[in-house]
């Protein structure tokens, strides 16, 4: 919802006409002033009296609305400085010492939910009299304004939203909380299109008489026309299965625009949720299949015990319905679901799943023992790795330094003279063999034409005595998968040159011209398939170093799609991999080093030297749900310093590519700078928050971390976390003073 108008505290809307409008939303979540019954114009009053003034920490900044329990406020958290949502109980309520314990009760029972489709509370407190409960404040519009505005909903849609609060619901059942009051207007759409369930825990509060919830003896039994017969008999009786009762009735909401029994008296609608059957959905929607309709009715049984029994049963029946259907989804889908009629199986039926079930829990046992092994010892950890990769590069280099056979080299001259010399390295690369050394045999700045190697091994390295460096030409081709150096199912080791790489720029320009079609990436290396790459004593720039990095429409393209590396996998097995090593190297760039968005499993060592970039040195996106092996991304960084400008690393996953990549970084005495507001590791998605605090495993060892204060953020579907050095479960050596290493000198001419 957009930001609300200012307006006088005594002004309401008038309910006449609109029996839904006088169901106030117990939080009022950025929504215009709720107008409170005929002759409770306290609640304004309370607004005037309060706003301006401080409660605690929080300055209450705007009245914004009144329910049955109280005013809302919109307030600043003036010990974090953030915006939150404060409301005040009016006078009458605390004056009831029963209601008042209920109240804390209550409040510090939601404290302990966390999930991204519940708005969650921060705070319980009181001064000068006035109780007060403090809750994050959401953006948004409640779901009865939405539907009343915009119509009800399609069934995909539908379907998405009911995920999402039965999702939440779950997670509260799993902590023994109850809402009690689900309805249409206690559920929050954010202008990102997820719902939020608002007042968790405290439905069970006293309403004032005005107000048209039914309470008895001091407790809410919940808006009559979304109430479980059994919360109507008795309050105490109500259970997880209450509340998906009270979703069955927000479900046809969403679908026809008004509850199930939308007509006549207080009373009689209780005997109709006793005992009348809810209209069929299917004649009132006849767009709605058989299938989904009998899926509502399970939700609106009369009996509990006929029910659903668990709301995480309700999301995997959605679920399995959706994908028989054919209905895109953008509710996340947790990878253990298993529908109910599964659930329902008689025990001689799962007897087939136990034994899996048991190595299963074996195996993630196993793993569970290994990694509370390593970061406990993650230093002794990191130097086994570390040895490991001492030795694997002094066996490289050792191989590298071998005698060739005069036959297995080829030579890149100014003027060639016998049949091993070439003019370019283009000529050369394409008649080389498997296992073939080309050697640079000059001196200085040299431009070459882009190359490609297929199915071949291949050693490019300085002559002895020489100081090359290699400028390529940027010239359109036509994949856009391919890039300057293309390796595919092969490998190509560098030694001791200097590469450079033209305007990056000029390529993303050239990119669009062709037909309107994209023909040329900015990637200096692209791997395919089984492919690796070796770089050692290497300078390698590839900056814009045209005057059109200020061009408005040029430069934002550089980090979203310019990169040193980039791998391409197709293949969904797991033991397809992709080796990149570093060592020793000097890298400058306008780029990302490695976009593994299109890569399967990759891993990287780098030893010695640094790297620069305004950007980031790694981009890594999510998986197809078709892919039988989700892509992850191993580091080993030693002795070496990543200036990042952007973050060190960037993981994204999306609708289209919903398996979350994962990354494993082991950081030896390495040195990252990375400037203040931005993170060092960076993870964004469609999955709740919390999925992704294990997606990144980063073992430290002896680094040091200066600059911005942020170790990891996480972009949830709703939710935004920030973990700094300071809170960082393994101890983190840590500086906010940017102290970049030694520039080298640039490669010139």
């Amino acid at each position: 919802m957009d930001a609300l108008p200012e307006q006088p505290l005594d002004q309401s809307r008038s309910n006449r006409g609109d029996p839904l409008a006088a169901q106030a939303s117990a939080t009022v979540i950025s929504s215009p002033l709720s107008a409170a019954a005929d002759g409770q114009m306290s609640m304004a009053e309370v607004g005037r009296t309060l706003q301006g003034r401080s409660l605690g920490p929080y300055l209450l900044e705007r009245f914004v609305g009144g329910g049955g329990m109280g005013v809302v406020f919109r307030a600043l958290d003036t010990t974090l400085n953030r915006i939150v949502a404060v409301k005040v109980l009016l006078r009458q309520q605390s004056a009831d010492e029963e209601m008042l314990r209920r109240f804390k009760n209550e409040a510090q029972s939601a404290a302990r939910l966390d999930h991204e489709n519940i708005g969650r509370v921060h705070a319980v407190g009181d001064e000068d009299g006035w109780h007060y409960i403090v809750f994050e404040f959401i953006e948004g519009t409640n779901l009865r304004e939405v539907i009343q505005e915009s119509g009800p909903f399609d069934l995909p849609r539908t379907i998405d939203t009911t995920i999402q609060i039965a999702d939440a619901l779950e997670h509260a059942a799993q902590r023994d909380v109850v809402h009690r009051d689900i309805k249409p207007s206690n559920i929050i759409i954010t202008p990102a299109g997820r719902a939020r369930i608002v007042d968790m825990g405290l439905a069970r509060l006293h309403q004032p008489t005005g107000d048209q919830d039914l309470t008895v003896s001091g407790m809410t039994l919940g808006t009559f026309d979304y109430i479980s017969p059994e919360q109507a008999r008795d309050p105490r009786s109500a259970d997880t299965r209450s509340d998906l009762y009270s979703l069955g009735c927000t479900v046809f909401f969403m679908l026809v625009g008004r509850p199930p029994f939308a007509d006549g008296t207080m009373v009689q609608k209780l005997l109709q949720q006793q005992h009348d059957a809810p209209p069929a959905i299917d004649l009132l929607r006849p767009d709605v299949p058989q299938q989904f309709a009998l899926i509502l009715g399970r939700l609106m049984e009369k009996n509990p015990a006929n029910r659903y029994q668990r709301p995480i049963e309700l999301v995997a029946d959605l679920h399995a319905f959706a994908a028989k259907a054919d209905i895109q989804l953008a509710a996340f889908r947790p990878r253990d679901l298993v529908p109910a009629q599964a659930l329902e199986q008689p025990p001689a039926a799962k007897l087939p799943w136990i034994l899996p079930l048991f190595l299963l829990a074996a195996i993630v046992a196993i793993l569970w023992y290994r990694s509370i092994s390593m970061r406990v010892d993650a230093h002794q950890t990191a130097s086994d790795l570390a040895a490991k990769l001492d030795t694997e590069l002094a066996l490289d280099a050792a191989a590298s330094t071998a005698p060739v056979a005069a036959e297995n080299m080829r030579r890149v001259v100014a003027v060639p003279v016998g049949p091993a010399d070439y003019a370019s390295l283009a000529e050369a690369v394409s008649a080389a063999l498997d296992g073939d050394e080309i050697e640079l045999v000059f001196s200085g700045v040299r431009e070459e034409l882009p190359f490609a190697i297929d199915g071949k091994h291949l050693v490019l390295r300085a002559a002895v005595g020489y100081q090359p460096i290699i400028r390529f030409i940027n010239t359109p081709v036509a994949s856009a998968d391919s890039a300057t150096c293309t390796i595919t199912n092969g490998s190509l080791e560098i030694q001791g040159v200097g590469v450079q790489s033209g305007s990056l720029t000029t390529i993303q320009k050239r990119s669009t011209t062709a037909g309107g079609e994209r023909l040329w990436q900015p990637v200096l290396f692209a791997l395919h398939g089984t492919a690796g790459l070796v770089c050692e004593d290497l300078l390698l720039e590839m900056l814009d170093d045209s005057e059109n990095l200020s061009d408005p429409e040029a430069a934002p393209a550089l980090s979203s799609s310019a990169s040193v590396i980039k791998t391409v996998c197709e293949s969904t097995e797991a033991s397809t991999r992709q080796e990149i090593r570093i060592s020793r190297c000097t890298v400058r760039t306008d780029a990302v080093f490695l976009d593994a968005s299109r890569g399967g499993r990759v891993d990287v060592m780098w030893s010695g030297g640094s790297f620069k970039t305004p950007a980031r040195f790694l981009l890594a996106e999510g998986s197809s749900p078709s892919s039988t092996a989700g892509k992850s991304v191993r580091l080993s960084l030693k002795n070496a310093s990543f200036v990042c400008d952007q973050g060190f690393a960037f993981l994204l996953d999306s609708p289209a590519r919903p398996v979350a990549p994962l990354l494993q970084v082991l950081a030896e005495s390495c040195q990252f700078v990375i400037p203040q507001t931005n993170a060092l590791l960076e993870q964004s998605g469609i999955a709740d928050a919390d999925f992704y605090r294990t997606a990144i495993e980063w073992i430290d060892a002896g680094s040091r971390y200066a600059g911005s204060s942020v170790f990891k953020r996480i972009d949830g579907s709703a939710e935004r976390i920030e973990i700094e050095y300071a809170a960082s479960s393994q101890p983190l050596i840590h500086t906010p003073q940017l102290k970049e290493p030694p520039d080298e000198l640039p490669l010139r001419p």
